[in-house]
């Protein structure tokens, strides 16, 4: 009786979790990782060593410059007052919810208008370029300078927006004089800036719907409001969480488009919490450690939205 050795294609490949399986990867994928070293060492730099950073300020009492001849700039740590302090802040809670009352109203509306605009214009949306063109060209303007040109746009006496109600017969509004339609006026120009790229993906979202369903409910006498909520509705809530994740990030961060259209005014009625961020690292001494604490407040508040939405999506998959 003579024994068989096992040939090269019986040996089993090495696990990928085991040290022999990565090994065998590195050096199978050896200069794809080196193409990767620049990229990964900028983000390194310039987003994980400012969060560590700020995360450990977050517990220190401390300025923004630490000046070696200045013992009062010097770092103390703190350990849980800086958050004890945010409690106690009446400025940063009533701040907090404003900017959460923001995102709330102003992230449904944008996802309203970017579908209403997906559905009217997807039949010429691929076909007509200049199309493609305009309703994108506000996202590629920065909101600093949009902010400036609403500005002047609502501008009390001046302003074309008021020069078209005086038209029909309508008195002049005080969109940024005043606290409540300055923050309309901030939810409106958000919007408008936002809506052109949130109408793409979502143009994307039905592209990816079949026709054949279309044209069978329409066999079935379907009603279009029908065929909207039985089909595409159901078949687009995989885009349209990515939409509400990605729009309500960037509405928790929204300053430049404020800090150019109302400046937070009048009376600090659209002072949202990135300004005040700022505000508190910039213009107090030896606050940066607050500051610190709470733009933690912020990215625990947007981590716990993305999971939430992450979570929402998986249990609907």
């Amino acid at each position: 009786m003579t024994a068989t050795l096992p040939s090269a294609t019986d040996i089993p490949p090495a696990s990928v979790s085991s040290p022999a399986g990565w090994i065998a990867r590195v050096r199978q994928g050896g200069f794809a990782y080196l193409l990767l070293l620049p990229t990964v060492g900028m983000l390194t730099i310039f987003t994980l060593y400012p969060l560590l950073q700020g995360l450990f300020m977050a517990f220190y009492k401390r300025g923004v410059v630490v000046a070696e001849r200045v013992p009062s700039s010097w770092p103390k740590f703190v350990g849980l007052d800086n958050f004890a302090t945010l409690a106690r802040d009446p400025e940063f809670l009533a701040t907090l919810l404003k900017t959460i009352g923001f995102v709330v109203v102003a992230v449904p509306l944008l996802t309203v208008t970017s579908l209403a605009l997906a559905l009217l214009l997807k039949p010429v949306f691929r076909s007509v370029g200049f199309v493609r063109a305009v309703v994108f060209f506000p996202k590629m303007v920065s909101l600093l300078i949009i902010g400036i040109i609403w500005k002047w746009m609502f501008g009390y006496n001046s302003g074309v927006v008021n020069y078209a109600l005086s038209l029909i017969d309508i008195a002049p509004v005080p969109w940024i004089e005043h606290d409540v339609m300055a923050q309309i006026a901030v939810v409106v120009v958000w919007v408008w800036a936002n809506a052109g790229f949130y109408m793409m993906i979502l143009i994307a979202g039905l592209g990816a719907i079949p026709d054949d369903l279309y044209e069978a409910a329409a066999i079935d006498a379907a009603t279009p409001w029908r065929a909207f909520v039985r089909i595409t509705l159901p078949l687009l809530k995989p885009t349209l969480a990515l939409v509400v994740l990605l729009s309500s990030v960037e509405a928790f961060k929204v300053y430049e488009l404020v800090v150019s259209l109302t400046a937070g005014g009048p009376g600090r009625s659209t002072v949202y919490l990135i300004q005040l961020i700022y505000e508190t690292a910039f213009t107090k001494p030896n606050q940066a450690g607050v500051a610190a604490a709470q733009s933690l407040v912020l990215f625990v508040m947007l981590l716990v939205l993305s999971v939430a939405q992450l979570r929402f999506q998986k249990g609907r998959a």
